[in-house]
């Protein structure tokens, strides 16, 4: 018997043993019925085993499988996650080929499977080659991952992904599901860690900060945290990128070029939900210039 395929006349006997081991059954009409085929790794031509354009419902076992229009896992493609499917939809009568995504989880160590794993896929609807990550990965240069992943797997817990290093740049949060295509990071992933809530983190910081850019008006959006110091280059962490803010106390000075120059305006204590437009989007450089009101009258003065 082949060890990559079983093949089976009835369908109950295959049901029952495809549930005894980890892989995909298939079958040729809908709701489980009609002649079957189970692999147990990657087939990477179903017409070699009389199976091509075939199957119609299929029960997956442990881990997601990956199926295909076309041989050697080429045409559109997307990913089964563990479950029966009594309907293969779109996709009955259309597979010539399958293997194994994985469930990164299940092998996963003990610090990294709360946060689950991430498999990122060259091309978008989960086609191309693939990547699986369970653990923070502050720069994907280097592999055959970076600035390439055009849709995603996400398992176990939401992760975070960012288009440059070091969780710089646009970042995303995405949930546990399917991408089949990334959006704006399209092809732009550069890293990409286990997302857990962290407004303790921030507002610990926040305590030690006095001042708080946003990428978004009504302070939305990433958060980008000065200390008493400022900042006199934000260039590769958050130029650019401001868009309201908040000062929790003194009076600060931020400027639309590094080194505090262009065009220069003073906020004091509060909230700005939207920044005045000579700056939005614009910030490069920020500090702290006094502790209390340094002009005659008004502010956002330079």
């Amino acid at each position: 018997m082949n060890p990559l395929v079983r093949l089976s006349i009835f369908g109950a006997t295959a049901l029952a043993a495809s549930s005894a081991m980890a892989g995909v059954t298939f079958f040729e009409n809908e709701n489980y019925a009609g002649r079957q085929i189970t692999a147990d790794r990657a087939l990477q031509n179903f017409p070699s085993v009389g199976f091509n354009d075939r199957a119609r419902s299929a029960v997956v076992e442990g881990d997601s499988w990956q199926v295909c229009m076309d041989v050697n896992f080429n045409g559109g493609c997307t990913v089964l996650a563990p479950g029966r499917y009594p309907s293969l939809g779109e996709w009955s009568g259309r597979i010539s080929s399958t293997r194994p995504v994985g469930t990164p989880t299940a092998a996963a160590p003990a610090d990294s499977a709360a946060g689950g794993a991430v498999t990122f896929f060259g091309n978008r609807n989960f086609g191309g080659r693939q990547f699986t990550i369970n653990q923070p990965l502050p720069n994907l240069a280097g592999t055959r991952a970076n600035d390439r992943a055009e849709s995603a797997i996400v398992e176990g817990g939401p992760w975070e992904v960012c288009a440059d290093a070091e969780f710089r740049g646009d970042c995303q949060v995405f949930a546990p599901g399917r991408y089949p295509t990334l959006g704006a990071l399209d092809g732009k992933v550069s890293s990409a860690r286990p997302y857990h809530d962290r407004r303790g983190e921030r507002d610990a910081m926040r305590r030690r900060a006095t001042a708080t850019l946003y990428s978004e008006v009504n302070l939305t959006g990433r958060a980008f945290l000065l200390g008493r110091e400022g900042d006199a280059n934000l260039q590769g962490q958050f130029n650019d990128r401001a868009s309201s803010l908040h000062v929790d106390s003194g009076y600060w000075i931020f400027c639309s070029d590094a080194g505090f120059r262009g065009e220069c305006r003073t906020f004091g204590p509060g909230d700005y939900a939207q920044l005045p437009p000579e700056l939005e989007n614009r910030i490069s450089s920020g500090r702290r210039i006094s502790n209390e009101y340094p002009y005659g009258q008004g502010q956002y003065r330079r």
